[in-house]
């Protein structure tokens, strides 16, 4: 039975800077399962598929490279979606209606107040 030395094994420096790369994305993955912001987690998981391509390709792993080339379109997809629906003003959301619940002097009676980005003012009791 043949045993490869791992003295030499570790002196080929390729290995070692691939093997980073290799760790680097999984930090980005378990960086992006820790997020708690969805902008945040897609970028991270962005830069996670980034880095697994440039792993899988260098070494050849057709799985991995081909797993993180169908995952990137699909996370690039997910931040535009959210992306678009951050509004770039917090006072302009893009005419939707805000409900807005208030109690009044008496603290008995909760009066709700519907309030559109143009600035018109409806009360509803």
């Amino acid at each position: 039975m043949l045993q490869e030395n791992p003295a030499t094994e570790s002196l080929d420096p390729m290995k070692n800077a691939w093997d980073a790369v290799g760790f680097l994305a999984s930090g980005l993955v378990i960086t992006a399962f820790c997020m708690k912001d969805i902008v945040q987690l897609r970028i991270a998981a962005l830069a996670s598929n980034i880095a697994f391509l440039t792993y899988g390709i260098a070494l050849g792993l057709i799985p991995v490279w081909l797993l993180h080339l169908v995952l990137l379109p699909v996370n690039l997809g997910r931040l535009w979606q959210v992306s678009s629906r951050i509004a770039p003003h917090p006072t302009r959301d893009n005419a939707e209606v805000r409900l807005r619940a208030r109690r009044t002097r008496d603290r008995r009676r909760i009066r709700t107040r519907v309030t559109r980005s143009v600035g018109v003012s409806y009360r509803q009791s």
